[in-house]
C-alpha cells in the first residue's frame, strides 16, 4: 500500500464538522440509549442559504445532553457538531450557543 492511498483512506474516516442554526420545534426529551449514556434529542427546523427550511434532529450526549435540555420549545440555537444518518438526518451535537 502506498503513502498516498493511505493518507486519503484516513482523511475520508474523520467527521466534518458543520454549524447550523434554527429554532426548537420539538421540546427536547431524554431517550434510552443502548450504552447507559445520558441521550437527549430535540428537532428544529434548520434554516440554510441553499434551500427551505428543513425538520432537523439534534443529539446530544453526557454533557452536551444536559445542555440541551436547557432550551425550551421556540428557543432559536446554534448548533456546531457532525452530521449523521439515522433514518433522517441528525446532528451530534459538540456545541450549543443559545442565539
Amino acid at each position: 500500500m502506498n503513502s498516498s492511498n493511505q493518507q486519503s483512506t484516513e482523511t475520508s474516516t474523520k467527521p466534518i464538522t458543520t454549524t447550523l442554526s434554527g429554532v426548537i420545534t420539538k421540546s427536547p426529551s431524554r431517550i434510552k440509549g443502548n450504552t447507559g449514556r445520558p441521550m437527549v434529542k430535540a428537532t428544529i427546523l434548520a434554516e440554510s442559504d441553499k434551500r427551505s427550511s428543513y425538520p432537523l434532529t439534534v443529539v446530544g450526549f453526557d454533557i452536551m445532553a444536559l445542555e440541551l435540555m436547557a432550551h425550551l420549545r421556540g428557543e432559536r440555537l446554534t448548533i456546531t457538531g457532525r452530521m449523521e444518518w439515522n433514518g433522517g438526518y441528525s446532528i451530534v451535537a459538540d456545541q450549543i450557543i443559545a442565539v
